[in-house]
């Protein structure tokens, strides 16, 4: 693809735009930079030889990676690509940059995106290139990495271990999605590489080697701040106990579903201790004749309500539950019996009827 002539409207060619580095370098990953940084650098040089061959071996990039990042800033409107016949480019226009008119990324100097959490975590030449922003727990899907990064993530010092260890747990080599997934543990939710391989040791002890089961439990943990071996530990201990203990009152024997897992993990969180969990879903699965998660949750609910801990503090909570029933049966028995002579009717008496009864009194005198 040689041959390809690269021109601009702006007058500043040999300078990046301000608007570029306020808007628009903050969003990008490092590859995709330094496409545009040395397309500014072709601008001073137009009659040398340029092609997307030429980029890739300057920058040390695929020629996929090269067009990846073209795409990319095409879309952003940063430039413009000129397509030939052949469905080859054969121009770009880098264009005047201004501010997004939906702009939701504040500038650099005014708003940082390095978080206190991010500028605590060692550093690292590659990461701090292609650092982004936390992950909010809530999203399932991990970022389009390019295979620079991926290939930079592989042959750091502190992560090409993790890889090979990886590797070991999982008994294969790593496809792609591993690595994918190794890169966005480390460097997007900050995982150690301690706290990485207990996660990996945990998921294959269950039988589960797919990236996407050993991303959900990533999530999870990270959504509920565990971010030390110890904490994970301590989490994985409750849960497995609430899940043993569900699994003997129900008689399931089953793994449990997406939607009993939330109940599984609000349960643990309450800190119920396992014979607390089976008593709730044995007295469930007796009132309802089947496993009745619900059911189960109203009863763990209202113990974690009245401050219950042990299996005396559900007798004394049943104790005082019988007194209040016993106590209100009686209570209405006692008013049932202080009308039982008024269920009787009445009879009403007339003055003609109360004087002939006062003649017949004094006549059997």
């Amino acid at each position: 693809m040689d041959g390809i002539s690269v021109y601009s409207e702006d007058t500043r060619t040999t300078l990046v735009p301000n608007e570029f580095i306020d808007y628009y370098m903050p969003r990008a990953n490092g590859a995709f930079v330094k496409v545009y940084l040395y397309l500014l650098r072709c601008l001073t040089a137009p009659e040398a030889g340029f092609g997307i061959g030429v980029i890739a071996d300057a920058l040390d990039e695929t020629e996929k990676d090269i067009l990846r990042a073209l795409r990319y800033w095409e879309k952003e409107g940063v430039l413009s690509l000129t397509w030939g016949d052949e469905n080859e480019i054969r121009g770009i226009k880098l264009n005047r940059l201004t501010k997004p008119v939906a702009e939701t990324v504040a500038p650099v100097a005014s708003a940082p995106l390095i978080t206190a959490a991010t500028a605590m975590a060692p550093e690292s030449p590659v990461s701090a290139a292609t650092r982004r922003t936390f992950i909010p727990p809530e999203i399932t899907t991990l970022p389009d990495y390019t295979p620079a990064e991926l290939d930079a993530f592989a042959g750091r010092e502190d992560t090409n271990w993790l890889l090979h260890a990886a590797e070991s747990y999982l008994e294969r080599m790593l496809k792609p999605a591993d690595v994918q997934l190794l890169f966005f543990l480390h460097d997007e939710l900050r995982f150690s590489n301690e706290l990485i391989l207990h996660l990996y040791e945990y998921c294959v002890s269950r039988g589960k080697k797919a990236p996407s089961y050993i991303q959900k439990v990533a999530l999870s943990w990270h959504a509920e701040g565990i971010d030390t071996v110890e904490k994970a530990e301590e989490r994985s201990l409750q849960f497995d106990s609430c899940y043993t203990a569900v699994n003997r009152a129900f008689a399931l024997n089953r793994a449990p579903g997406i939607s009993e897992r939330r109940f599984l993990n609000r349960w643990s969180s309450f800190g119920f201790s396992s014979d607390l969990i089976e008593e709730a879903c044995s007295r469930a699965l007796l009132s309802t004749s089947h496993p009745d998660f619900k059911y189960a949750d109203k009863i763990l609910e209202r113990w974690h309500e009245s401050n219950v801990h042990t299996m005396s503090d559900v007798k004394k909570l049943d104790d005082a539950h019988n007194a209040r029933s016993a106590k209100g049966q009686a209570s209405e028995a006692s008013h049932n019996a202080g009308n039982r002579f008024n269920a009787f009717p009445q009879r009403d008496y007339s003055g003609n009827d109360l004087t002939d009864l006062e003649k017949a009194l004094l006549g059997n005198r």
